[in-house]
C-alpha cells in the first residue's frame, strides 16, 4: 500500500509540474502599434527586449503579432518621470480595437472619474467608450480595486504577472495578486497600453504555456484520497485485531 501511495503521489507531482512549459523571452521586434500613430512612440530598445513609450496622448497600445490563451506573461514595467499620474497597463484577448481586454493603473485619482488604481474591463466596441472613467455602452468593467494607496509609484519598477485561460484571469504585481476573475474569454494578441502618460518602460516579458490539466490531477486526486483512506482503515483493523 504504502508503495501504491509513493507512485500516485509521484503521478500527481509529475502532471502538476507538467501544467507549465519552460518559459521563453518575448521578442518585441514583431510588435506593431495599434491605435492612431500619433497617440503613441513605441521606441525598442535592448534588442528588442524592451520598449519605451515617450508621448502622453489618447490610448495607444503595443500589440504582439501572435495570439494567445493558457499563457502566462511575465516582465517588468515602469514610468521614468514625475510627470503626469495617468494610465498605464496592458491588454490581452485583443483581436482589435473594438474587441479586448484591458488592464490599466492610475496613479492619482482626477476629475471626471478618473481613480487611483486598477481596473479590468472587456472592451467590445469603439462608438461609446470613454476610457478616462471607463464608461459607455461598449466597456463592461469586470473588477476594479480603487484605493488612495494604490497608485502606482514615479521611477519604480514593478514586477507584472499575467495568467490567461478561457475561463480565468489572473494578474498579481510584485508578486500581490490584484485579480482573480472567472469568465469566458477567448485568444487574442497580448500587449502594452498607455493613456496620458509618457516615459514608460516594459522590458524582459517571457510567455509560457499553461496546459490545463483540471480533469485528470482531480481523478488522480481522488485516487489518492481513496487510497490513503483504505491504508488507515486497515491501520484501524489492524489494531483492533492485535487487541482481541
Amino acid at each position: 500500500m504504502r508503495k501504491s501511495l509513493l507512485i500516485l503521489v509521484s503521478v500527481v507531482c509529475f502532471f502538476g509540474a507538467a501544467s507549465m512549459t519552460t518559459a521563453a523571452p518575448i521578442d518585441l521586434g514583431s510588435w506593431t502599434q495599434e491605435g492612431p500613430q500619433a497617440n503613441g512612440n513605441w521606441v525598442l530598445q535592448s534588442g528588442n527586449t524592451e520598449v519605451l513609450q515617450t508621448i502622453n496622448g489618447n490610448p495607444t497600445y503595443f500589440v504582439s503579432d501572435t495570439n494567445y490563451i493558457n499563457t502566462q506573461f511575465d516582465g517588468s514595467f515602469g514610468v521614468e518621470t514625475t510627470f503626469d499620474d495617468d494610465y498605464i497597463g496592458f491588454v490581452f484577448g485583443y483581436n482589435s480595437q473594438s474587441d479586448f481586454l484591458l488592464f490599466d493603473w492610475k496613479q492619482a485619482n482626477q476629475p471626471g472619474g478618473a481613480l487611483e488604481g486598477f481596473t479590468l474591463s472587456r472592451i467590445s466596441g469603439t462608438a461609446d467608450v470613454d476610457f478616462w472613467d471607463h464608461t459607455g455602452t461598449d466597456i463592461a468593467v469586470l473588477a476594479t480595486d480603487y484605493s488612495t494607496t494604490n497608485g502606482w509609484a514615479d521611477n519604480t519598477v514593478y514586477a507584472f504577472s499575467l495568467i490567461y485561460t478561457p475561463t480565468n484571469i489572473k494578474i498579481s504585481i510584485d508578486s500581490t495578486q490584484i485579480f482573480d476573475v472567472n469568465g469566458s474569454f477567448s485568444d487574442g494578441k497580448f500587449g502594452f497600453y498607455n493613456y496620458s502618460q509618457q516615459s514608460v518602460r516594459y522590458k524582459g516579458f517571457e510567455e509560457q504555456t499553461v496546459v490545463p490539466e483540471p480533469a485528470t490531477i482531480a481523478l488522480l486526486g481522488i485516487g489518492l484520497f481513496g487510497l490513503a483512506g483504505t491504508a488507515v482503515r486497515r491501520k484501524r483493523k489492524n489494531k483492533v485485531v492485535n487487541k482481541t
